[in-house]
């Protein structure tokens, strides 16, 4: 990766100018937590960028491990201090998808690729063609209001471990092209930033949901919800639901055989196809 480049990229499209670059790191996401307590109350802190080459500990949601092989993908953190009440953290983590979601396919129209439309799997992963090519990770700091957000893209990858073989894939191989790491690292941070400046003046993700609804992979489809209180974990009628899309704080809205909704919101269940991962 042009370190000079990315650089460059981020100072012209999103003012940031504090960038912290590794060849090699456990996670971005520790990386940026432990640069919050070396540094919380000075204005070096917020925002600013943490980005690897190669992560040996890089995870995503419910502890999940996530595979960051150097030299082809982006694998990074942003640090944050957002005017936000704890219970609106988790709107982070939408804001980021529809950010790399909509990120991708600008990219991709510009480049004339017509194979490709990345979508959202609610509420953290961007999905091509029903694989998974980002994962993404909000963390709120500590008793600090500083928040991290880790974004994974597989982006020249051309080969997958056995076990993400049949679920993972990367900008490369559903396009055939290769693309360009900074430049896609610049914009997805610069339209992170415009969104949470955004929600910080509206309160709510109002301003977003139809542009989210619209990439959402799951949108009228039937879904299954795995965990959380009083949800079966048994493939039964149950816990199958039609996805109804995401209402303004973030939650899912499901509907049941009944006509009945309810919303469950992001971390009390993971929410998936009937007849698979999307």
């Amino acid at each position: 990766m042009d370190t000079r480049t990315l650089s460059t990229l981020l100072e012209n499209y999103c003012h940031i100018t504090n960038i912290h670059y590794y060849d090699e790191t456990d996670s971005t996401n520790l990386r940026a937590k432990q640069y919050v307590q070396e540094n919380d109350g000075t204005s070096a802190c917020s925002p600013c960028l943490f980005v690897s080459e190669v992560q040996t500990a890089g995870r995503g949601r419910l502890g999940r491990s996530w595979e960051s092989p150097p030299n082809e993908g982006i694998w990074m953190s942003f640090l944050c201090k957002p005017n936000l009440p704890p219970n609106q953290i988790s709107g982070v983590t939408i804001l980021a998808g529809l950010a790399v979601a909509k990120t991708i396919n600008s990219f991709a129209l510009k480049q004339s690729i017509h194979n490709l439309y990345a979508e959202i799997k609610w509420p953290n992963d961007i999905v091509i063609n029903k694989k998974k090519v980002c994962g993404i990770l909000t963390e709120l700091i500590g008793n600090t209001s500083y928040v991290v957000c880790g974004i994974g893209v597989n982006v020249n990858s051309l080969s997958f471990p056995e076990n993400l073989f049949q679920k993972a894939t990367s900008l490369l191989k559903e396009s055939g092209v290769v693309w360009n790491r900074e430049k896609l690292i610049a914009v997805i941070i610069k339209n992170l930033s415009d969104y949470i400046n955004s929600y910080e003046k509206s309160g709510d993700l109002d301003f977003i949901l139809y542009d989210y609804n619209k990439l959402l992979v799951s949108m009228d489809k039937e879904v299954v919800l795995i965990g959380g209180t009083n949800i079966n974990e048994k493939n039964s009628d149950e816990n199958i639901y039609i996805s109804k899309g995401i209402d303004k704080t973030g939650a899912l809205i499901i509907e049941d055989s009944k006509g009945n909704r309810q919303t469950v919101s992001t971390g009390e269940v993971s929410v998936r196809g009937i007849n698979g991962y999307v």
